[in-house]
């Protein structure tokens, strides 16, 4: 399958990936600042943004996907950068597709299951009364009785759009999301470590502790190098995006002119 894809620059070839409920749009600072030395291209994640939905997916099928997209935008090879999710499925094309990497940059996330945090999220967005709502402020008002963080409604409500006749609606389909939700609660699927250029971002204050899967990480990474952003929760691109460009390009730049 085909995913949306936006590109930017010239040079080596980064191909970015999104984290749960999140799209290109999330990531197009970042793109446009790295674009000054790379190749950028975002995709939208199955059953996100503007890439086709389907029923099922999983890390091996979402990496398919990614690899296919690359073939027809003519990527032989590309440093994979995926946060969150979209970090789990860079790990897994190290399995099933390390012959399309050049590296990879994993944020915020580790080689291990989760616990279903953002289950309880999704079925939140799930409560909300769409058909009731005349403007984006009552959304985020009745958002807000289960998700505190603005910055985190503010995340999640870039998925409600108008539709034709000016409704709210979800642009996602929430309840394949919470369907598969195992996807990305469970570790991935991993078959044989992987030798190449990898770079583990944390975010200090997320409660992720990425930090702290150093030795497992390590097992399946064995060339892992690690980089802690202060004040930076789990949007470590968005709390702390100037340190981040920062940080991933000086690992681009090596691999580049290694």
């Amino acid at each position: 399958m085909i995913l949306y894809a936006e590109s930017e620059g010239r040079g080596e070839t980064v191909v970015v990936l999104h984290g749960l409920m999140g799209s290109c749009e999330n990531w197009r600072s970042i793109r446009a600042t790295l674009a000054d030395r790379f190749r950028v291209i975002c995709l939208d994640l199955p059953n996100h943004g503007r890439s086709p939905r389907v029923a099922h997916f999983d890390l091996p099928s979402i990496g398919d996907d990614v690899a296919e997209t690359m073939s027809a935008l003519g990527v032989d090879r590309a440093v994979v950068l995926g946060h969150s999710l979209g970090g789990k499925v860079a790990m897994q094309m190290t399995s099933d597709h390390r012959d399309r990497l050049n590296g990879v940059v994993v944020v915020d996330i580790s080689p291990r299951a989760i616990q279903p945090v953002h289950l309880f999220v999704l079925r939140a967005c799930e409560q909300l009364d769409l058909a009731a709502a005349t403007r984006r402020s009552e959304l985020d008002e009745a958002l807000s009785r289960w998700v505190p963080q603005q910055v985190t409604r503010d995340f999640l409500l870039k998925n409600v759009v108008r539709d034709a006749e000016g409704r709210f609606v979800w642009r996602v389909p929430l309840r394949a999301l919470i369907d598969n939700y195992r996807t990305v609660s469970d570790a991935p699927p991993l078959t044989a470590p992987y030798e190449g250029p990898a770079l583990f971002v944390a975010g200090a204050t997320s409660p992720f502790r990425l930090m702290a899967d150093e030795t497992l990480i390590r097992g399946w990474f064995p060339a892992a190098v690690f980089t802690e952003i202060a004040d930076a929760g789990h949007l470590v691109h968005v709390d702390q995006p100037e340190l981040f460009v920062q940080r991933v390009g000086e690992f681009l730049g090596a691999i580049q002119h290694g």
